[in-house]
């Protein structure tokens, strides 16, 4: 069986997820606790709830995300500097600790389950060097690492493997710039591209179906999620969404924001699940994660069996393929989610063809024809008359 395990330290929340995608396999296990770390004496560390009662001073620092790469440190009650990434990852050491015991098999390689965290997709890649390095100095090195989108688009892609032949677009916006990810069930995962901030959505996702031989009208819908300040800015984020399908003239929903979908989608990168190779069901949220409303809302109902209906060109994808869930294959890992197969023919050049074929043949007929009459009247005139 297949497992995997995703962790998202957040600003304020930091969840860990235990899941697997098999079948007959139970519901994800979250485990969320506030962004809180209590230094104690003996030096362990506890992540969220109240500070423990301990003999000596227990010191408990927060806001410690943003400082991440900062040379500067984050100030613990005692005056002693700390790293934030090194504040990163002994919350990360905290999470995994509440996730054992993990069974010693279910991982890519046949050992124990594989672990991938997230980090904020707005992070440069100092920022993201830095929490790395953090990682390996406390011997975390089997810990691998993905942006906030490019997970989050990893739990979407899963949610529509039983709809095959979809392909959606992630618009994930944030302080610095937005992320966009195409999504197709039955597609191994490809590259996700970064933008920075001012630039038009609609410009930004034509930018990366191009990148795919696709056009606007290839997509069935477009989900948008933000991060950061911007994601406080309701408005905003639903005005992103407004511009994107008034001007595709497609479906574009508000998606749930990182903190509910990151780790999940790092647990199903985690568990290496490969869309090309495996069917399977999506994994879902838990019972306590209310947000699958949007998928319904962007894919509707699931796209019949070729049995039922016969494949026809469309200006959308709407030909069926193989249902498969998503994730990363295990050289691929640190990969983004875009599909990269050649776009469906388009009904409108298959009709056009077919009609100027059709022409051609009659016009050619028709001169045939005529010639006939010609050499037959010609034939008369000078032999008869």
């Amino acid at each position: 069986m297949s497992m995997g395990v995703g962790l998202r330290i957040g600003s304020v929340v930091s969840t860990a997820v235990v899941a697997s995608n098999d079948p007959g396999s139970p519901d994800p296990i979250v485990i969320v606790r506030d962004t809180v770390l209590h230094m104690c004496p003996d030096g362990t560390a506890i992540l969220g709830g109240s500070a423990p009662h301990t003999i000596g001073d227990t010191h408990t620092v927060s806001g410690f995300l943003p400082r991440v790469g900062d040379p500067a440190g984050v100030a613990v009650g005692d005056g002693s500097r700390y790293r934030a990434e090194d504040l990163v990852a002994g919350a990360m050491r905290c999470l995994l600790r509440e996730c054992e015991p993990l069974p010693d098999h279910g991982g890519r390689t046949g050992g124990a389950p594989d672990i991938m965290a997230t980090y904020p997709t707005r992070w440069d890649s100092a920022a993201v060097a830095a929490l790395r390095d953090a990682l390996d100095y406390a011997d975390m090195s089997y810990l691998s690492l993905v942006s906030d989108a490019e997970a989050a688009a990893a739990w979407f892609e899963s949610e529509i493997a039983e709809r095959p032949g979809q392909l959606v677009g992630i618009y994930h916006v944030d302080d610095t710039g937005s992320t966009v990810a195409l999504i197709r069930s039955g597609v191994e995962a490809g590259k996700a591209f970064r933008f920075s901030s001012g630039g038009s959505p609609t410009a930004q996702i034509a930018t990366a179906l191009g990148a795919f031989g696709w056009l606007p009208s290839n997509l069935d819908a477009v989900v948008v999620t933000g991060d950061g300040l911007i994601a406080r800015d309701s408005a905003a984020v639903h005005g992103f969404a407004a511009t994107i399908g008034e001007k595709f003239d497609v479906r574009c929903v508000v998606g749930p924001g990182p903190e509910q979908t990151s780790a999940l989608g790092a647990a199903i990168r985690a568990a290496g699940f490969n869309p090309t190779t495996h069917r399977v069901t999506p994994i879902g949220l838990p019972p306590s994660y209310d947000v699958t409303e949007v998928i319904d809302a962007v894919v509707g109902e699931p796209v019949p069996s070729t049995s039922a209906t016969p494949n026809r060109a469309a200006t959308r994808t709407q030909n069926p393929a193989y249902a498969a869930a998503v994730g990363a294959s295990p050289a691929r890992v640190s990969g983004g989610t875009a599909v990269a197969t050649p776009p469906e023919p388009r009904a409108v050049v298959q009709s056009g063809e077919d009609s100027d074929s059709a022409s051609r043949a009659s016009w050619l007929v028709a001169a045939a024809v005529g010639l006939a009459l010609v050499l037959v009247a010609i034939v008369f005139v000078l032999f008869v008359l």
